[in-house]
């Protein structure tokens, strides 16, 4: 069941990137494909940040600072992949 969940997945998410990439795709349909995966990034992120402050709250903060922090790097290493795609789009690399 694992390795099923992991190929679809890795099928939307991959093909979701190509498609928001991809001139051939309508303008409207890449902004709903990019809204979607940011939604689920975000959901991803929001449940480990919840995850941390929950187990701050009621058992180590050790262990739930760990997740906080963890999803705060990954929201700045996201921030970061999105400047960098868009200084390459505009030096026209």
């Amino acid at each position: 069941m694992e390795i099923l969940f992991d190929a679809l997945f890795e099928l939307l998410l991959t093909g979701g990137e190509c498609a928001v990439r991809s001139n051939k795709v309508p303008l409207p349909i890449r902004i709903i494909i990019a809204a979607l995966g940011l939604l689920f990034f975000l959901t991803v992120v929001g449940l480990i940040a919840f995850a941390g402050v929950t187990i701050i709250i009621d058992e180590s903060v050790v262990g739930g600072s760990i997740l906080v922090g963890v999803a705060i790097l990954l929201i700045v290493l996201a921030i970061r992949k999105v400047l960098i795609i868009r200084s390459q789009i505009r030096s026209g690399n």
